[in-house]
């Protein structure tokens, strides 16, 4: 709420994402980062609905009970709001639980606002500009899997006495790796299965669909950099029967140093995979 307050009083316009209208509804929808602009009857609206649910807020945190927060509002208008918010207000989930949203920040925006910044006024927004060209993603992507091994050190010895993020294995830089490409795309997948091809079929590490990205981890744990390379060889032939891998990134997390010479390593490991009517091109990445 801060940040779009401040965006709006900066540039009179706020920014959000919203799913592609055309794109998958079974949990892979992708998704436009769109740029709102409000006319500046939206903005004072908008500004005297927040500063209504901030009172709302604030009073809830100290007594728990609606009624005495919904009173805390000075305003008779956002009170009146809240409290006949739609068909929302209160339904039952499919377990038969009670649900009431009332209170939540749509409650206070009234219908029209509700919508434009819902993600139901397509004609009042304006897409942000892509990550460009597939070369630029490309160095996005890479830049991101080298700072894994910066991350992993940095979480092995957190301030304040947190919990250490330990990487003991492949899951772990699994982890990391999704960490760090969620930070640039909205559609990364976990653990992707490649078509079955004689009863078998391959556990794909990462996935990000919208770019043909396709991220395979290693650890370098207790085995020697022939057999790591023998390993991927193998991983990338099964990558032929997955027909939306146009890119594969291959992570190998080296911790102790097995592999002794890591660009050789990557260099002769990385470059174009063709197989009938298929290609795809490998970059491997020793951290």
């Amino acid at each position: 709420m801060a940040e779009q307050l401040r965006t709006l009083e900066a540039e009179g316009a706020i920014y959000a994402e919203f799913a592609d209208p055309e794109s998958d509804r079974g949990g892979r929808a992708t998704f436009t980062r769109y740029r709102v602009v409000f006319t500046p009857a939206e903005i004072f609206e908008y500004v005297e609905a927040s500063l209504a649910e901030q009172e709302f807020i604030a009073a809830l945190g100290k007594t728990g009970d609606f009624t005495a927060s919904v009173l805390a509002i000075r305003s008779d208008k956002y009170r009146k709001r809240i409290t006949e918010y739609g068909n929302y207000g209160k339904s039952r989930t499919r377990h038969g639980d009670e649900w009431d949203i009332r209170g939540c920040t749509a409650s206070f925006l009234g219908e029209d606002l509700e919508a434009l910044v819902c993600g139901l006024r397509r004609d009042r927004y304006v897409p942000m500009p892509g990550l460009g060209p597939q070369s630029n993603q490309d160095e996005l992507v890479l830049n991101a899997l080298k700072s894994v091994a910066v991350s992993a050190r940095r979480l092995r010895s957190r301030s304040h006495g947190r919990t250490a993020f330990v990487v003991e294995n492949e899951y772990d830089v699994q982890d990391l790796v999704e960490t760090v490409l969620r930070s640039i795309y909205v559609d990364v997948v976990r653990e992707e299965w490649t078509p079955k091809r004689a009863g078998n079929a391959k556990r794909i590490d990462l996935v990000v669909p919208s770019v043909g990205v396709v991220v395979e981890c290693k650890y370098a744990h207790q085995a020697n950099a022939k057999y790591i390379a023998d390993e991927l060889k193998v991983d990338f032939e099964s990558y032929h029967d997955y027909a939306e891998c146009r890119r594969l990134f291959a992570v190998v997390y080296d911790p102790e140093h097995r592999i002794d010479d890591p660009e050789l390593f990557s260099r002769d490991l990385s470059g174009l995979r063709r197989k009938q009517d298929h290609e795809f091109f490998v970059t491997v990445v020793v951290i």
